[in-house]
């Protein structure tokens, strides 16, 4: 378990979620506005209000008791009846179908820009650290030292392609196990060519297998980012953190998940706690993961979440007739007592069980 304060995990958990939920609902009142669709209320948090205000559209803005969470409650239902024809031009069922996806859709969507504008801002205000293509040291019996590289050589090409950086070697080297790689090398200004073939190594994250040489990178220097060249890496590392959700994603289904890399409430707050403690860079991109995770898990098809009504309008869209009001109900209902068991069992994976 991870050892901080539980008043620290409480404060971080706060700051870390808060803004992420006030920007999901945001994304849900704003596109609800656009659509001419009346919105009662806008809540962090569910139960009993603590504190809140009315504004000049009537709408109540509020913190609630319990904060796992948040809801923009709408005027009129989200799900066709037979009093539907009947109600007012500014409930929900009364907008097209496109304002209705567009207004469901715009939350996952705020979290998901929020995530890549958290993750391009840490890369603009604090550069990044980058290792020059430089080999520190060599393992002992590993393809490197088989094919005779040493410490201090500087790798300029592999298999022609220039390299500008250690990241750019890893990333080769990883994609090519078993297959034979000629590398560049430059050694006290003289130049050398030596031909290696990766070993091949099962990598415990993703799942696959990747390529080693043997090789570790000098210490990392910091470097400076122009506005655009910080688009550029946060776009990459924002696509680095999206699949690693998918294969986070897929390892869950498949059962091939440990216990313990499952991070429920607790330790989310734990980790936040943590966090909170490394200063608001290391806050600014575990908001950036967590906003990525939050807009991601609220795309999935499963009723209750923004994915399941979305799913039920691509069905209106398809077959031109909602989905039967039963079935939306049934569904709805299994999809509420899916998610409230698993939060149960997450919750006893973080305690442990």
């Amino acid at each position: 378990m991870i050892e901080t304060s539980f008043f620290n995990s409480l404060i971080g958990f706060f700051i870390v979620l808060t803004p992420l939920i006030f920007i999901h609902e945001l994304g849900h009142y704003l596109a609800a506005i656009k659509s001419r669709v009346k919105v009662e209320s806008f809540s962090i948090g569910f139960g009993p209000e603590l504190l809140g205000y009315t504004d000049k559209r009537n709408t109540r803005w509020k913190f609630s008791l319990l904060p796992l969470g948040g809801y923009v409650k709408m005027k009129g239902e989200l799900i066709a009846n037979e009093e539907s024809k009947n109600e007012d031009n500014d409930t929900f069922l009364k907008a097209t179908l496109k304002n209705r996806f567009l207004i469901i859709f715009s939350g996952p969507l705020a979290n998901l820009l929020l995530g890549f504008f958290l993750i391009t801002s840490v890369f603009y205000f604090n550069g990044k650290y980058e290792s020059p293509p430089i080999i520190n040291t060599i393992i002992s019996n590993q393809p490197a030292e088989i094919a005779g590289l040493e410490p201090g050589d500087v790798i300029k090409k592999i298999n022609q392609k220039v390299i500008n950086n250690f990241n750019d070697v890893k990333t080769i080297v990883e994609k090519n196990p078993n297959i034979s790689l000629a590398f560049l090398i430059e050694r006290k200004n003289v130049v050398l060519i030596k031909n290696i073939i990766p070993n091949d190594h099962f990598h415990d994250i993703y799942k696959q297998n990747v390529g080693r040489i043997g090789i570790t990178a000098l210490s990392g220097e910091l470097q400076k980012l122009h506005f655009h060249e910080a688009v550029f890496v946060g776009l990459k590392q924002y696509y680095t953190m999206t699949l690693g959700w998918f294969y986070g994603l897929k390892l869950f289904i498949t059962g091939n998940v440990e216990k313990k890399d499952i991070a429920g409430p607790i330790k989310i707050a734990q980790i936040s706690g943590s966090v909170l403690e490394k200063g608001i860079t290391e806050i600014l991109v575990f908001m950036s993961v967590m906003s990525i995770n939050l807009g991601l898990i609220n795309l999935l098809p499963i009723p209750v979440l923004d994915g399941g009504h979305l799913c039920f309008y691509i069905y209106e869209a398809v077959f031109k007739r909602p989905l039967p009001v039963l079935v939306q109900n049934v569904l709805l209902r299994f999809g509420l007592i899916f998610l409230v068991s698993l939060m149960i069992l997450v919750i006893a994976f973080d305690l442990g069980f």
